[in-house]
């Protein structure tokens, strides 16, 4: 039985393969489930590269074949980075309650996800989320995963302005997401140059990013 302290599980087959970051959501994904895998790490940085890189071939294939995902026609876009991964945000109001994620363009699985935080905005969530992918492949040197994101202005502030240049102001509702801000903003001072790609997901041709939080 999983010992419930731990804060960052690894569902490899359920009903929704992917990192987990508490028990009760690890539970809804395996109870019931027949042959569920899963398991419990101290760290996201752990749960995360044991995901990507667990040896467990076949239970991989099986879960990603029963998991809920994005379809993407792969064979119809051969300039897709298959070694990849995609981020979105999303916000209910502006400002309003904001979320980001980060999930694996093949399968769909969900790698990280942060929030809700409360008086944010999509483009802090977007660029939130591009600097978590960054400073997460930095940790596991991985220095050749791609990231996607469908947005323009986050990907401009990440590679051109090396900052979040926001207007929201900072108040007592949103003090948690702005510190969160503050650091993805030395980060980026801190890492001039990285070695993943950031792409711009073609949302026209190639439809939702597989990370849309689906709430258009």
């Amino acid at each position: 039985m999983e010992n419930n302290s731990r804060k960052w599980y690894v569902v490899w087959c359920g009903t929704e393969p992917g990192v987990c970051d508490s028990w009760a959501e690890c539970e809804a994904r395996v109870k019931g489930f027949p042959g569920a895998r899963y398991k419990g790490f101290a760290t996201q940085e752990e749960a995360v590269e044991a995901f990507r890189n667990d040896p467990g071939e076949m239970d991989i294939l099986r879960a990603i074949a029963r998991a809920p995902r994005t379809q993407v026609n792969y064979d119809a876009i051969p300039e897709l980075v298959r070694d990849s991964i995609a981020v979105d945000g999303a916000c209910s109001g502006n400002p309003g309650t904001m979320e980001y994620r980060g999930v694996d363009v093949l399968t769909g699985a969900e790698l990280f996800h942060q929030g809700p935080f409360e008086q944010a905005t999509n483009n802090i969530g977007e660029y939130l989320a591009l600097v978590h992918a960054l400073a997460l492949f930095h940790k596991q040197g991985n220095t050749h995963t791609a990231i996607y994101s469908d947005s323009r202005t986050a990907i401009v502030w990440v590679t051109r302005e090396r900052r979040c240049k926001t207007k929201l102001q900072r108040t007592e509702a949103n003090a948690k997401v702005m510190e969160l801000v503050a650091r993805a903003d030395r980060w980026l001072a801190a890492h001039p140059t990285w070695p993943n790609a950031i792409l711009k997901w073609k949302t026209e041709e190639w439809g939702e990013i597989p990370a849309d939080f689906g709430r258009k």
